[in-house]
């Protein structure tokens, strides 16, 4: 990630996010502290600085990859692609946001909290409907 101009851009913003959603002593503990490579709290922040980036990251990369962007399909004689829709990369992007927050779910604050529970699948409720 670190070789990538994309990334390099946004690194400072989605360390930003991060902070907005984590615990002050969590983001101060993972930033400052010389932590092991396998500290869970180190981890954790890695995978969810991944998932965010992408999620920052995804419109630029669907546009600006090499090659074809983010393909969802190649046509059998490879003449033909079909990149990713603008709905499509919505849904991937609130996948990406919720796995990060999922991996940060221990160190997330109460705003971190609250958009964890607006992002998780709501299950099917059961309605009665009486017909008179």
């Amino acid at each position: 990630m670190a070789n990538n101009g994309i990334f390099k851009e946004h690194q400072g913003l989605v360390l930003e996010v991060i902070h907005s959603l984590v615990l002050q002593e969590h983001y101060d503990h993972a930033t400052h502290d010389d932590l092991p490579e396998e500290e869970p709290l180190l981890v954790s922040f890695r995978f969810g600085f991944c998932f965010l980036m992408l999620h920052s990251t995804v419109e630029l990369l669907n546009l600006k990859t090499l090659g074809e962007g983010i393909v969802k399909t190649v046509g059998l004689d490879q003449s033909a692609t079909e990149l990713l829709t603008g709905s499509e990369i919505d849904a991937f992007k609130a996948n990406l946001e919720l796995r990060a927050l999922n991996v940060l779910s221990s160190y997330l604050n109460q705003t971190g909290l609250d958009r964890l529970n607006e992002l998780k699948p709501r299950q099917a409720r059961l309605i009665r409907v009486g017909v008179i």
